[in-house]
């Protein structure tokens, strides 16, 4: 039995009324006096086992009463036989305190220094390395190839980025306290998934990208308006912006692809014999010989290439160097891992520009590679609100050691959208006869 009794004078120490059984009778132990800063806000007395004598704990002081300068707790235990007291140094029991201090000191360093490094498994690692082979490999070829097998891509891109991010606006109930009803969010999904193969058809032309989003939103608002009783603003903002980022925003990749010379423009890549890329001269027949490396593939090629080297070049110099938070929106990003991305974004583009052939200068390609490197950050940071709004910590489980299917490709929904209209609008005097 347990007994606890509230003294008026700190160190006063009432035994307790009985006894635990097996003790023959009770030795007086002495205590040694008190330290003068220590406070007591009361006595617990108790029997921690057969045998044992009371103990008093002092909460929240810095030595216990009686105890040596080291502050363990000493245990008297009586043998009943003979009566023979010896003192002996319990355990030191575990201090949650002091490891609820220690983890808030690390994590006042941590928002100190801005930086947050998660551990990643060597199992997770390389799980998630496999995967990301496969994708890049896979996507590799329908870029190689192009035209239909190119465009079913996207569109299954677009399916599976639709399916996630309306997945995510339900849960987000302080952001949007009202979500489009179920089958809206069907129905933009289908919307989504038919935008590029409708937009490869009509030739890829961006008045026929317009007319697509206008239309899509068109068909999910007027059916809102007329079965919605009470229809609600977020319902048509949050349904618009779907359509946008997941119909529109990849269909941009498709039109980056079918880039192409035009005759004039050919005739006179043919005469610039001392700017040929061996690689690409010796390009075989059966893939389409040294003609297929268009303006597209050529450019769709170095895009994809310069986002992977961002997320291993931010990777590799945040988690060596970094020390400074870069935006508080994502806590695992550093400024020293953003200009090690950007570095190595840039060196990709230049590189694939000696190794492709490609005639655009030097500082264009720099900057192509810094508008490349921004869109893939501006992606990745847009996703990471949508998810820090749901309360995800991924946007889903499809791709094995990534996540989610936006979690992989968000750093693609903005990049197409800005190579494109960099290579279209920013350079078009350099790239003589170049078909928009």
């Amino acid at each position: 039995m347990v007994a606890m009794l509230h003294a008026a004078t700190a160190g006063v120490v009432v035994p307790a009324a009985s006894r635990s059984r097996g003790v023959a009778r009770r030795t007086s132990v002495s205590r040694g006096v008190p330290d003068a800063n220590v406070k007591c806000h009361g006595a617990r007395l108790g029997h921690g086992g057969t045998g044992l004598g009371p103990r008093h704990v002092c909460g929240g002081a810095r030595g216990r009463v009686g105890f040596g300068a080291r502050g363990g707790d000493r245990v008297a235990a009586v043998n009943g036989a003979g009566g023979a007291l010896e003192a002996r140094r319990s355990r030191e029991p575990k201090r949650t305190r002091g490891v609820r201090a220690d983890a808030a000191a690390a994590d006042a360093g941590s928002s100190d220094s801005g930086i947050v490094k998660p551990k990643v498994s060597m199992g997770k690692l390389q799980l998630r390395i496999a995967s990301g082979v496969t994708l890049a490999m896979a996507g590799l070829g329908a870029i190689i190839f192009g035209g239909w097998i190119w465009a079913i891509v996207m569109s299954l891109t677009a399916t599976l980025s639709a399916r996630e991010y309306f997945q995510m606006i339900e849960t987000m109930p302080s952001e949007l306290p009202h979500p489009p009803p179920k089958w809206a969010l069907d129905m933009s999904i289908v919307m989504c998934a038919l935008f590029i193969p409708v937009v490869y058809l009509a030739g890829a032309k961006q008045g026929h990208i317009t007319m697509a989003v206008l239309g899509a939103f068109a068909a999910v608002g007027l059916r809102l308006i007329q079965v919605e009783s009470e229809p609600h603003f977020s319902k048509f903002t949050s349904t618009l912006f779907g359509i946008i980022y997941c119909g529109a925003l990849p269909a941009f990749w498709v039109k980056l692809r079918m880039l192409n010379f035009s005759a004039a423009s050919t005739a006179i890549y043919q005469s610039l014999q001392s700017s040929r890329s061996a690689f690409v001269n010796s390009w075989p027949s059966a893939l389409g010989g040294p003609e297929a490396w268009t303006t597209g593939l050529i450019v769709t090629v170095i895009c994809v290439a310069c986002i992977i080297a961002s997320d291993v070049g931010a990777y590799a110099f945040g988690k060596t160097f970094g020390k400074h938070r870069l935006i508080a929106v994502s806590p695992n990003k550093t400024v020293e891992g953003a200009l090690g991305g950007l570095t190595c974004t840039m060196a990709t583009a230049y590189g694939l520009r000696w190794l492709l052939g490609w005639h655009a200068g030097p500082v264009q390609t720099l900057v192509l590679g810094a508008v490349i490197f921004v869109a893939a950050v501006a992606g990745d940071l847009m996703e990471s609100v949508m998810k820090r709004n749901a309360g995800m910590k991924d946007s889903g489980d499809i791709i094995p050691g990534h996540g989610g299917f936006l979690d992989r490709f968000d750093s693609y929904m903005f990049t197409g959208i800005a190579a494109y209209f960099y290579v279209v609008t920013v350079m078009p005097h350099w790239f003589l006869g170049m078909m928009l």
